[in-house]
């Protein structure tokens, strides 16, 4: 009887451990990862009246271009969790993004940041760390790399990103263009 307290307790002990990490590092926010398009068409309308090559976009609209992003790197099925739900947050050339997600069938809620810079006609996203309820991981770890993408490509053909600024709350993207093709399209 004594032999069995003494494999019992241990194994209880081990499954108090286990369910206490899982409910630790569950998120702690509802999150989703659902998006709505940018009106293009609209912002390249406000750059001709301006006649300013430039377009600019805010917080909310950098956090649903992100998602939608997101999603479609998703579908490539190369990261090693299942990601559920995300908010980007843009503050300068920081990337701040919160995730939740399933590693296997534990949930967990995480916060990735990353710098950004736009360099060679590319926004290179750079993992600086990654947090889990106040645990910091190495991106190392998890295996996240440097990602290149090209600004633009929602944009048509004629206009090309020429530079992009990073404000605090803001990416105003510098463009080359032809006008006169820009007024065929619209």
């Amino acid at each position: 009887m004594r032999k069995r307290w003494f494999v019992l307790i241990p194994l209880v002990l081990i499954i108090i451990a286990v369910t206490a990490v899982i409910l630790y590092i569950r998120p702690t926010k509802e999150l989703d990862l659902k998006y709505t398009d940018l009106n293009w068409k609209a912002k390249i309308t406000k750059m001709i009246d301006t006649r300013e090559p430039v377009i600019r976009i805010n917080e909310e609209e950098f956090n649903q271009l992100a998602k939608q992003k997101l999603v479609k790197y998703l579908s490539k099925g190369e990261l090693p969790v299942e990601v559920t739900g995300a908010e980007f947050k843009q503050r300068g050339n920081r990337l701040e993004a919160d995730l939740n997600g399933k590693w296997g069938w534990i949930p967990f809620g995480a916060k990735a940041v990353y710098t950004m810079e736009f360099t060679g006609g590319q926004v290179v996203l750079t993992p600086v760390s990654v947090q889990i309820r106040g645990i910091t991981l190495s991106p190392d770890q998890l295996g996240l790399k440097q990602v290149s993408a090209p600004p633009g490509k929602e944009l048509p053909d004629v206009i090309k990103v020429k530079d992009l600024i990073f404000h605090e709350d803001s990416i105003e993207a510098r463009l080359s263009l032809n006008w006169l093709e820009i007024m065929r399209i619209l």
